[in-house]
């Protein structure tokens, strides 16, 4: 008797734009695309060639070309924070069980400034290893401007 599952690594993009008083001004979900290099740190991982507690980063850059998986950094990188995460959980999608990790950043308020974006990604930084670009995402132009703070919230499912 022969087993077969497939599944690949997915991950959802949710952008928030939110006013100091948190009423949400502008909401969009993207799917995105994971980057081989991604796929190999996961590799890297699970084979023990990889160790210790990375820190994810969420970057978003103005690039609207399209994600390509040998993409190992944004197009036109603008801003890049420290995101946080919840406990990893196990969820039924299309029958199957997966594990979900969520991964977040808020982007603080750029005052005066303007940034027309068009791309994000998560970038995985452990020590004594180049930063790798786990996934990248493209979509349609968000204006980041003024006192808005923008959250960007990946489920990332595996």
């Amino acid at each position: 008797m022969s087993i077969h599952e497939e599944q690949s690594l997915s991950g959802r993009l949710t952008i928030e734009l939110r006013t100091p008083d948190g009423r949400i001004v502008c909401q969009r979900q993207h799917d995105n695309l994971i980057t081989t290099a991604g796929k190999a740190l996961v590799a890297r991982i699970f084979s023990g060639e990889v160790t210790g507690k990375p820190e994810l980063r969420i970057a978003v850059g103005s690039s609207a070309s399209d994600a390509r998986p040998e993409d190992t950094l944004l197009g036109e990188p603008r801003d890049e924070v420290v995101a946080t995460t919840k406990q990893v959980t196990v969820v039924s999608e299309d029958g199957q069980q997966r594990a979900l990790a969520t991964v977040m950043a808020t982007f603080p308020p750029i005052g005066d400034g303007r940034q027309e974006l068009h791309e994000a990604g998560i970038v995985i930084r452990f020590p004594n290893l180049d930063p790798v670009l786990y996934n990248r995402v493209t979509f349609g132009s968000i204006t980041r401007t003024g006192n808005l703070d923008m959250t960007l919230s990946w489920e990332v499912l595996f």
